[in-house]
């Protein structure tokens, strides 16, 4: 990697590996077939308090999960990895259980994170994880486009701000046409400009399946 895509990714990983450590509080790393645990000694819930970007990093880095080689359909490489987050509810709800991946930071723009999906309320959601906070009520223009299927859908900004929930069509996508891709290109329009990435999907079938078996009970 050029020292150029070395700094990006410096910038940009502490902040994404956020979300795979789940939301502030309590975090327990969820395990299931299909997952290898990469430092059984890491302590998840440390690295979110870890104010140093470069020291929160390594703590993430240390304590991530990823699929294993033998889960992925075709033999994919291990590095085409999916993290599978549980987080109990401080107030004794149901857990937050997501599922996430990092942006191809070589293609992508810097602010832009990566792909997450989660348990939601009736069904599985799919939000678009960027670096920057965008206003509350914003609703932005997110074009993806995956082998032959292009949409444009228009997103909501949810809590912490950096999140832009899509509607059911992207959960239909991702059950179906972008499983025979192997990349999925996303375009977010706002006032500022365009901010453009690129996330990997290889896996995405056996991630899916996996979050939803996950999901809490309704």
């Amino acid at each position: 990697m050029s020292r150029a895509l070395a700094l990006r990714a410096a910038l940009l990983v502490p902040l994404t590996l956020y979300f795979f450590a789940g939301w502030p509080g309590s975090v327990k790393l969820a395990t299931s077939r299909g997952l290898e645990l990469l430092s059984p000694n890491a302590a998840p819930e440390r690295c979110a308090i870890i104010k140093d970007p470069a020291s929160r990093m390594h703590c993430d880095d240390r304590s991530g999960l990823k699929v294993a080689q033998g889960g992925l359909p075709g033999g994919a490489a291990a590095d085409d990895a999916w993290r599978l987050v549980r987080t109990p509810d401080p107030a004794g709800g149901r857990d937050a259980v997501s599922i996430t991946r990092t942006a191809d930071v070589s293609k992508s723009d810097l602010e832009f994170a990566g792909l997450m999906l989660r348990c939601g309320e009736r069904s599985v959601e799919v939000l678009i994880v960027m670096v920057r906070a965008f206003p509350p009520r914003a609703h932005p223009k997110v074009k993806l486009a995956a082998g032959s299927s292009t949409v444009e859908l228009t997103a909501n900004v949810v809590p912490p701000d950096v999140l832009l929930l899509l509607p059911s069509d992207a959960t239909a996508l991702a059950a179906g046409a972008w499983q025979a891709a192997t990349k999925l290109s996303v375009t977010v329009d706002d006032q500022q400009g365009a901010i453009r990435g690129f996330i990997p999907l290889t896996g995405i079938g056996h991630a899916l399946a996996l979050l939803r078996s996950n999901c809490p009970a309704h």
